[in-house]
């Protein structure tokens, strides 16, 4: 039922909205994720976040009318996706990159505020990404900094398009990457960080990430706001609402525990330091939907080491 609501809608923004030579399928597959977490963030009060939303002129994909215990997953999901994007800008800040490759960062905010700090910005996506997102977000930006921001068409295990994003960069580059591991088997995986290692050698910097440690931070979040016993039902509604509509299976078991992850990056050569989420709650539009106990707790979370920071050995 749902899926049924959706793809009119999906396939309308792709032939009215982008005015692009992309396909009604393509766009589906791959818009559907990074349109639901704009809209996650954009519901925390994001401003940037609303306004890319609004330029894509797309409404809300999920309501009341079509996902089920809707208030709960809203407010979950939107925190999740708010902590992941405020740990990702403070992290390039406090370390000062100036060169930022987003792999499948979507419509994500952090192209218009790194643009505006003086900061180089490319989106590494797939194609339906890619045209709508170059269309779109320099708009948000504006002229005077939209010259620092564009996307490229990158497929993580294509060698040319990975190596080649990274060239445009003239010093080190922090990889970014949040959400997209667990939609790629094992073998991509691997294939996607055998370049990101040739990209570090090369270039230098680092890759950073949440993807590794995403269900304990997930369910974290969730027993917060509902209690322990709610927060593996909670995950696990949360993964069949984007299985069902991303319509490809989620491998959040590819890796048995945080320490095979581990293994598995030291294997090729990489090491991975695992870094707070966030220093600083203070900023996060969040907050203000939670009550004095919960944002006790969220910042119990923040200072949890959920994100990796990997770098070559």
């Amino acid at each position: 039922m749902l899926k049924k609501i959706l793809i009119p809608m999906l396939i309308f923004c792709t032939t009215i909205i982008f005015n692009a030579k992309v396909s009604a399928a393509e766009f589906e597959m791959v818009s559907y994720s990074a349109l639901v977490k704009l809209q996650w963030l954009a519901n925390t009060g994001q401003p940037e976040a609303k306004k890319i939303l609004k330029a894509l002129k797309v409404t809300n994909l999920y309501d009341k009318q079509n996902l089920q215990d809707f208030d709960r997953l809203e407010l979950l999901n939107s925190i999740f996706q708010e902590l992941n994007y405020a740990s990702t800008v403070e992290y390039v800040q406090k370390n000062n990159y100036k060169n930022i490759m987003d792999i499948g960062g979507g419509y994500t905010p952090r192209a218009v505020i790194f643009a505006r700090e003086g900061r180089k910005y490319i989106g590494a996506e797939l194609a339906a990404i890619a045209v709508s997102a170059a269309d779109v977000i320099p708009k948000v930006i504006g002229k005077k900094y939209s010259q620092d921001v564009s996307y490229d068409e990158v497929l993580v295990e294509d060698r040319e398009a990975m190596l080649g994003t990274a060239d445009e960069f003239n010093g080190r580059i922090c990889v970014i990457e949040n959400g997209l591991q667990i939609y790629l088997t094992e073998d991509r995986t691997a294939e996607m960080f055998k370049l990101i290692r040739e990209i570090l050698v090369k270039h230098g910097g680092c890759f950073i990430t949440t993807d590794f440690t995403t269900k304990e931070f997930f369910k974290d979040i969730a027993a917060a706001l509902y209690g322990e016993d709610q927060a593996q039902s909670l995950y696990d509604e949360t993964k069949v609402m984007y299985e069902q509509l991303f319509d490809n299976k989620i491998y959040d078991d590819t890796f048995k525990s945080q320490q095979d992850a581990i293994k598995f990056f030291e294997a090729r050569g990489l090491q991975v330091r695992q870094v707070p989420l966030l220093n600083d709650t203070s900023k996060l539009y969040c907050t203000k939907k939670l009550t004095p106990q919960q944002i006790q707790k969220l910042n119990a979370i923040a200072a949890k080491n959920y994100l990796w920071v990997i770098t070559v050995e």
